[in-house]
């Protein structure tokens, strides 16, 4: 033990580390923490802070909370984060999982629901271009009725801990995690929905990040270009030749060019293309179906 302290003790201690660097909510952050590396959910720990600390976890969780305060996001403090079903890996590897792009896999759901309600059947294949952790590729396994999914990344990192989140989750639907740029390594595929939160940021708004994000997260997840539609673009232009008769397009995309992103996807031929709101009433999330 640790000269016999408490866990509430040391928590306590801790929560005053953590509000001198600023961090909001700082008792709430330091509990999570404690929790994660006690293998005990918030509550359990919770009830359980009048005993005494275990010195090797409390080690562990001074170093937790240095990180914390020096400005480490939370989620990889802890090497987790929630998204939808989902309790995933994350690290710095990979994007923290937003709100905003489970807003996403809810309009990919919706979609396939109601082919599958005009007899489609099966939704048939899903591609999640840029897949990071794997939060909508798996999401969309887990959720949805499709016979498979593609994951894409660019990283190869990124695809080691996507593929470790498959294999914890283990999906009832298989999920492939293939390398490359883009739609290129499904060119051939004919998928029946290509979705994507790919990086719509400029360089100068990821340089007026929070530092949380600008110093920690991955910025190649983030900046799209000189204007930050050449991804979006490219998806735009390439998946009206590869999705199937009656498929969906989904992006994420900034809400101050929403316009803009539904402007080049009509210049594409997506004629009935559409904007959608996210959680916060913000232009989100670009739609569109290929004509059959």
């Amino acid at each position: 033990m640790t000269d016999c302290l408490s866990v509430a003790e040391v928590v306590a201690a801790a929560t005053e580390h953590l509000e001198r660097a600023a961090v909001a909510d700082p008792r709430r952050e330091a509990f999570s923490i404690w929790a994660s590396l006690s293998g005990l959910d918030v509550g359990r720990a919770w009830l359980r802070q009048r005993q005494p600390a275990e010195e090797s976890v409390v080690r562990r969780f001074r170093a937790a909370i240095a990180r914390r305060a020096a400005g480490e996001p939370l989620a990889y403090v802890i090497g987790r984060a929630g998204f939808r079903m989902l309790d995933l890996a994350v690290d710095a590897r990979v994007l923290i999982p937003r709100p905003e792009t489970e807003g996403l896999v809810e309009h990919v759901l919706v979609w396939g629901s109601r082919r599958a309600a005009g007899g489609a059947g099966s939704w048939g294949t899903a591609v999640d271009v840029g897949t990071g952790s794997g939060c909508v590729a798996l999401s969309l396994a887990v959720e949805g009725r499709f016979q498979r999914v593609l994951a894409i990344d660019t990283s190869a990192a990124a695809l080691d801990l996507a593929r470790h989140n498959y294999e914890t989750v283990a999906p009832p639907t298989p999920v492939e995690f293939r390398l490359g740029a883009g739609l290129d390594p499904v060119s051939y595929t004919e998928p029946d929905a290509i979705v994507s939160n790919p990086p719509y940021l400029t360089a100068a708004e990821f340089a007026g990040l929070d530092r949380g994000v600008r110093d920690y997260e991955p910025r190649a997840a983030l900046v799209g270009g000189s204007d930050g539609m050449e991804h979006i673009c490219a998806f735009v232009r390439e998946a009206v030749h590869i999705l199937a008769a009656g498929g969906l397009l989904a992006i994420e995309i900034d809400c101050s060019r929403a316009d803009l992103a539904l402007r080049l996807a009509r210049e594409a031929g997506w004629h009935n293309a559409r904007v959608e709101a996210d959680l916060f009433a913000r232009p989100r999330y670009l739609l569109a179906t290929k004509e059959s």
